[in-house]
């Protein structure tokens, strides 16, 4: 017969599932206790004693600071201290990690276990002959309620404490490459930034000043033939590969190259095409063991280094970055940590002022970092939304300096001084890698499978707003970057097409379509608009509502960087190569 719905289950009992679980229950309780604990020691242990600002450290980097010459023991003294202070900051960023998903994980299993021991309780719940059942009951009850409330207030001072726990390290310190044997000089902070006037005469970053692809120089040469070596200064073969561009400052030619195993930086001298000096990098404190997963399209040296002054910077795959002198020193150096993304690290470095920009592409935790070029150390940090491909470019705009970035959904802008969001525009989609173009007050974007988009800016007592004014969705590039001139935009695509819309319009002024398609991004020269082919071939054609093919001169080697514009001199990496191009006349 069928039990009714209003009776009671049964009690059953079993004493060895209870047995069981009752010691399930206790050493997981026994064992998050344990871990809220260390949580709450940790805590307490960080804020008592910073391993960051060892007192001891920081007396020896005094002692270094005021010696009049280098003390090379000194020196090693502060890396053997720095590079320990360093590992007791991971291993508390390690406790903290895992420390609070073990917290969760006992508090969970000790409650399942308590349940289920409630349950095949052998004794069946009685009260016996105590002098009052009622009194037993409520006491019981208190009790228990007493034991859940400081379980609970102890879940949350642990969580509390693991939340509180530093979790930011500087990403540098003096001096910070303890690993690098290279290194026998502390950082020193330059005696004046380099001003825009002096970054718009030298080739310091992707694109060119501010990597918006708008050279300062309009001499560069129009006629070569890199088979026969017509007009080629000099050239010669990279040790290692690398997707990434040359930059110049003065007479100094930067390029960086890996491997899984071997990240190289290369100085060249722009007159002779010497290989000045060759520095590879062992690994910092952070630097992963294994190598990251990359794709064939970026590789282990994707991004284009960036040269400020009488300093440039490289970064790699692995997350690591490295400041080196012109001499080949290292000034400093430091592991950011791999990215989370797909595609490795692959964004371009750009520098302005006294600070150096990181558009770190991470899936979870995206952002972007500014660094002070002299020592390394965090300026400040922007979270953004979402990653891209793309590289950021720093721009003078009427309304002041912006580092502009593009995203897979957003075009932002930030103060270069304070990392503040100056302005934000959602107009783009998909995995975005060209970077922001710019012309007279107006920014321009596009990516394939999105749109094309002009964004123009205005701004009144101080204030800045941006409006997207016009998108176009046809021929659009997804590796190169688009440009701008006084009347026009230009857009160069993977397929070989090339683009001229209307500034103010969007209408297409012209559309020319090519054989070979374009990883490299176009470059306005004065009047000209410079775009090499992934077979080497540059095609350059004047501005203008019409197309006007100038020449076609080839180099007759597959090529995928942008080159570098100066003074009647273009200097490019092909696959295998570096060589520069002269005018027949040095102008």
């Amino acid at each position: 017969m069928a039990a009714s719905k209003n009776e009671k289950r049964r009690f059953v009992g079993n004493e060895a599932a209870w047995r069981f679980a009752m010691i399930v229950a206790f050493v997981s309780g026994l064992f998050a206790l344990t871990v809220s604990v260390s949580l709450i020691a940790n805590y307490l242990q960080i804020r008592a004693v910073d391993p960051l600002n060892n007192p001891e450290l920081l007396r020896l980097r005094e002692q270094l600071a005021a010696a009049p010459g280098e003390d090379e023991k000194l020196v090693e003294q502060i890396r053997a201290l720095d590079l320990l202070s360093r590992k007791a900051f991971f291993t508390s960023q390690a406790h903290l990690r895992t420390g609070g998903q073990l917290l969760l994980g006992g508090v969970v299993v000790s409650l399942v276990a308590l349940r289920l021991a409630a349950r095949w309780n052998p004794k069946r719940p009685a009260p016996g002959e105590a002098a009052d059942p009622r009194q037993y009951w409520h006491t019981i009850t208190r009790a228990k309620e007493l034991i859940a409330v400081a379980a609970v207030c102890l879940v949350v001072v642990s969580l509390a404490a693991a939340y509180l726990t530093p979790t930011d390290i500087p990403l540098a310190s003096s001096p910070p490459a303890a690993t690098q044997e290279e290194s026998s000089q502390p950082a020193e902070v330059p005696a004046a930034y380099p001003t825009w006037e002096a970054i718009q005469k030298q080739w310091p970053a992707f694109r060119g000043p501010g990597g918006y692809g708008v050279a300062y120089y309009t001499t560069a040469p129009t006629e070569w033939d890199g088979a026969a070596g017509d007009g080629i200064r000099w050239k010669t073969e990279v040790p290692l590969p690398g997707k990434n561009s040359p930059v110049v400052w003065g007479n100094r030619l930067f390029l960086s190259s890996a491997t899984e195993d071997v990240r190289e930086v290369y100085c060249y001298d722009t007159d002779t095409g010497e290989l000045v000096w060759q520095k590879g990098l062992a690994p910092f404190p952070g630097t992963p063991e294994e190598p990251p997963d990359v794709i064939k399209e970026t590789g282990y040296a994707a991004p284009t280094m960036a040269v400020h002054g009488d300093r440039a910077f490289a970064i790699f795959a692995n997350g690591d970055l490295a400041c080196f002198g012109f001499e080949g020193d290292l000034l400093w150096g430091c592991n950011i940590g791999v990215p989370d993304n797909h595609y490795g690290h692959s964004s371009s470095l750009i520098a302005y002022e006294d600070l150096v920009f990181v558009q770190f592409d991470d899936s979870a935790e995206p952002r972007l970092i500014a660094l002070d070029v002299a020592s390394g150390e965090e300026a400040w940090v922007t979270p953004r939304e979402k990653i891209s491909w793309a590289s950021p470019a720093c721009v003078p705009t009427p309304f002041g300096v912006h580092v502009i970035l593009a995203s897979e959904q957003k075009v932002d802008a930030y103060d270069p001084r304070t990392g503040a969001l100056v302005w934000s525009e959602e107009c783009l989609d998909g995995e975005v890698a060209p970077s922001p173009g710019y012309a007279a007050g107006m920014v321009f974007v596009a990516n394939e499978y999105a749109t094309a988009s002009a964004i123009q800016l205005t701004g009144a007592d101080g204030a800045v707003e941006s409006e997207v004014v016009w998108q176009w969705d046809e021929y659009l590039p997804d590796v190169a970057s688009p440009i701008g001139s006084a009347e026009h935009f230009y857009l160069a695509t993977s397929m070989g097409d090339v683009v001229c819309l209307d500034r103010q319009s969007g209408e297409v002024a012209w559309l020319q379509e090519f054989e070979e398609g374009f990883y490299s991004s176009p470059i306005l020269v004065g009047d000209r608009i410079y775009v090499l082919d992934r077979e080497g071939t540059m095609w350059i054609f004047r501005t203008g509502a019409a197309y006007d093919l100038i020449a076609s001169p080839k180099l007759h080697e597959p090529t995928f960087a942008t080159p570098a514009y100066l003074d009647a001199r273009i200097y490019v990496r092909t696959e295998r190569h570096l060589l520069c191009i002269e005018a027949d006349d040095g102008h």
